[in-house]
């Protein structure tokens, strides 16, 4: 057996490429680790491409074997290049094996970030997540870097050896290592203060955010469905969201899609009608598709597969009909639930499109839920005057979620507004301002467990989520520390990081003056 210590090993000729392997196994590690931390968005990821391309694909699980295949190969030329150099002392790969990992890497990197430009809602996922996980990182590392100072110093003479006699001299050799060295742990170590994770609370723990079930518990039972409304009821939220359309004539029930296609059997009832807008049905004709079985036979979010209902649950959701908003406006009130009404107006040339909004608060009202329970986001102004010709004020009116308004320009408007919502778009501080000035802030749609627990010590008040069922199990964030205990953490690492500077200073002079 050939044993390699350091200095063998660096004489050899060929490492270059060793590099090269190692950088295509973590160009697909990551690239793996992005997927992982999408993993709670794989299903609702598949029905949008599902959708776009009009037939059933399993994206997630095609990317997944499309990114562990080079995963293997590079892991394979790595093992073969370690025993080619470590038997004959060089390495000489093949042409095949010099240019492939490289075109892989591009190839893999630009389909990625295409697909997350393209997923953008989602994209932002993946620096919450870092951020999340950082804490966990960055005291490892700094530890490492504590124990590896030493060493460090000393290969200081070793390091100068690879830098050129020509544009260097010896002196300045070791002030330029020696000042490069101590950049990188100053940035290192003042990382953590400049960029304090999210999950860090200034004060006290804000209370826990309400659950808003987005579509009512719509990863456990099929969407817009009062059966979805009892699984939120039942795990602990608080309201649901709901969209509504206006039939062609002129009744209002649930749905989110223009068609139907997704979460019905209307191409089975009306083949040639399948990519009709459902705007363009008739109630009876709506009340004649079956919005329960695409659930119970796709099982989208693995609630079948992953045990969270049982198999007599998904057949107990076959047949079950869209529902009307009359009846879904009683069951809210019933439940004393809050309620956010997602409108989704329909085509000008509808004949009840003028009267829309109208049909909406007329139904509201007659209902006799409570007012203060009904939640409203538009900056629209028919909606807004209707809403005040109808003395109908308790309304919960919130502003327009595509516009993110800043904290002044929420003060500034000129409606009556009591709560904004975002797509989280809003940075750790001004969530923090919104907090701390007592404005309600609803941020959606959040299925990340990780982010839920940060938005908590932002101190956001609703959260809508297609997971109730999991934020309801949580009593606390997963992790959070006060700012003074974070402070005092950090200062016992520095404290050690100078006593260690100062130590091996002490040893490198002792060592010298010997």
């Amino acid at each position: 057996m050939v044993k390699m210590d350091i200095n063998s090993f660096l004489r050899r000729k060929g490492k270059k490429w060793l590099l090269l392997d190692s950088l295509l196994i973590i160009n697909m590690a990551i690239l793996t680790l992005i997927m992982l931390i999408f993993q709670v968005y794989w299903g609702d990821i598949n029905l949008i491409v599902s959708d776009y391309v009009g037939f059933e694909i399993n994206l997630v699980f095609i990317i997944i074997v499309i990114v562990l295949l080079p995963l293997i190969y590079g892991a394979t030329i790595l093992h073969v290049h370690l025993r080619n150099i470590k038997k004959n002392n060089e390495i000489k790969p093949c042409i095949l094996n010099k240019i492939f990992p490289i075109v892989l890497m591009f190839i893999y990197s630009s389909l990625f970030a295409l697909l997350l430009s393209s997923l953008e809602q989602y994209s932002r996922l993946i620096p919450q997540v870092i951020e999340f996980y950082s804490i966990f990182l960055t005291i490892p590392l700094s530890l490492l870097l504590i124990l590896g100072l030493y060493p460090l110093m000393k290969s200081i003479p070793q390091w100068k050896n690879h830098l050129s006699n020509r544009i260097l001299n010896e002196e300045i050799k070791s002030k330029v290592i020696l000042g490069l060295l101590l950049t990188g742990y100053f940035f290192a170590f003042a990382s953590p203060l400049l960029f304090i994770p999210s999950n860090v609370i200034f004060g006290g723990l804000p209370p826990k955010p309400n659950i808003i079930a987005h579509r009512g518990a719509s990863h456990l039972a099929p969407e817009n469905t009062i059966v979805a409304g009892e699984l939120a009821v039942e795990h602990g939220a608080v309201g649901w969201e709901v969209d509504i359309r206006i039939s062609v004539d002129g009744e209002l029930f649930l749905l989110h899609d223009d068609t139907l296609t997704r979460t019905t059997n209307v191409e089975d009832i009306f083949p040639n009608r399948k990519n009709d807008r459902a705007e363009t049905f008739t109630l009876s004709e709506l009340r004649q598709l079956d919005a329960g079985s695409w659930f119970a036979d796709k099982d989208p979010y693995g609630a079948l597969a992953f045990g969270r209902i049982s198999k007599e649950d998904g057949d107990n959701y076959r047949g079950i009909q869209i529902p009307m908003f009359e009846e879904i406006l009683n069951f809210t009130r019933d439940n004393d639930f809050l309620i956010d009404l997602d409108t989704k107006l329909p085509s000008s040339s509808h004949l009840y499109s003028d009267v829309y909004f109208e049909t909406i608060l007329n139904e509201t009202l007659e209902s006799g839920i409570n007012l203060t329970k009904v939640m409203i986001f538009t900056s629209n102004a028919e909606w807004i005057d209707l809403i005040k010709q109808k003395n109908a004020t308790d309304i919960l009116l919130g502003m327009d979620m595509r516009s993110n308004p800043s904290l002044e320009e929420f003060k500034m408007s000129e409606y009556n507004y009591t709560i904004i919502k975002t797509g989280d778009e809003y940075s750790n501080e001004l969530y923090r301002s919104f907090y701390l000035n007592n404005i309600p802030v609803m941020v959606y749609t959040i299925d990340s467990i990780e982010r839920f627990s940060q938005l908590w010590c932002l101190g956001t008040s609703f959260v809508m989520t297609n997971e109730v069922h999991t934020f309801n199990d949580l009593k606390n964030p997963i992790w959070y520390l006060n700012i003074e205990i974070y402070i005092v953490l950090w200062s016992i690492i520095y404290i050690a990081t100078l006593s260690s500077l100062l130590i091996v200073k002490f040893v490198l002079l002792k060592k010298r003056k010997e």
